[in-house]
């Protein structure tokens, strides 16, 4: 079997979303991508739903300083890369947006400061779901893309697709029912959304950091995540907490 046989298998075999990227990131980064973002799209009828979030976001590999500014500074709002490949059938390259597509000034600030920060050299591509549960994904490089990662993208692009369908096989009422917090952890995830630590929250909040930890932790199983950063994206991308003003 060969490699990509071995992860379509492995992705198969999951049996929770977390485990879906812990499968895939690997094959990845084998391949010199070095950071990827996962937004996910409410279908049809969660979307006729005021109760669903817009999207659920997971980023891998990105620095928690910038995660934490895309937060913050609702970039979300403005990111044309997301824009373009919700409306595009084809992959395509980040730094190649502003020759697709018309740009407001907020977008092109956006693009500005990606590059500024050494992460614009990557791909995106829509990946589709059932009842238009669409999504998109991105792959970024340390340089500019590696000749083994072109000769690889619509391999990329399958194994994404097949991530993405397990994904929605695996959260049939994620994105119609979003997870219900107590006002406490809304509190925690708030303070993580705004790049505090354990430690810090504790002292906060008043409580030991053993409470503060135990909170996270089950914080991590309500939403599905595994980290503090796609923990933070999917509070604020799903309406579960404010974006830090």
């Amino acid at each position: 079997m060969d490699v990509m046989q071995q992860v379509l298998s492995n992705i198969a075999d999951c049996r929770s979303a977390p485990e879906i990227w812990q499968c895939v990131h690997p094959y990845f980064y084998d391949l010199g991508i070095r950071r990827s973002s996962y937004h996910h799209y409410p279908g049809v009828m969660s979307a006729q739903s005021p109760a669903a979030p817009p999207v659920s976001i997971r980023a891998e590999g990105f620095s928690e300083e910038w995660v934490c500014h895309y937060i913050n500074d609702k970039l979300y709002l403005v990111d044309p890369i997301t824009e373009l490949a919700r409306t595009s059938g084809e992959i395509f390259q980040w730094n190649d947006v502003e020759s697709m597509m018309r740009l407001t000034q907020s977008q092109k600030d956006y693009l500005h400061e990606m590059h500024e920060a050494n992460i614009d050299n990557g791909v995106a591509f829509q990946v589709y779901g059932p009842g238009m549960r669409n999504g998109y994904v991105g792959l970024g490089f340390d340089v500019s893309i590696p000749s083994a990662a072109v000769k690889y993208l619509p391999v990329l692009q399958c194994v994404a697709q097949a991530a993405h369908l397990k994904y929605c096989a695996l959260t049939p009422e994620a994105v119609s029912q979003p997870p219900k917090l107590s006002p406490r952890e809304r509190e925690v995830l708030t303070w993580i959304a705004q790049g505090k630590s354990n430690s810090v929250i504790a002292d906060i909040l008043g409580v030991s950091a053993h409470t503060v930890d135990t909170m996270v932790r089950r914080l991590y199983a309500k939403l599905n995540v595994a980290d503090r950063t796609t923990a933070a994206i999917r509070g604020v991308g799903g309406g579960l907490i404010l974006p830090p003003s």
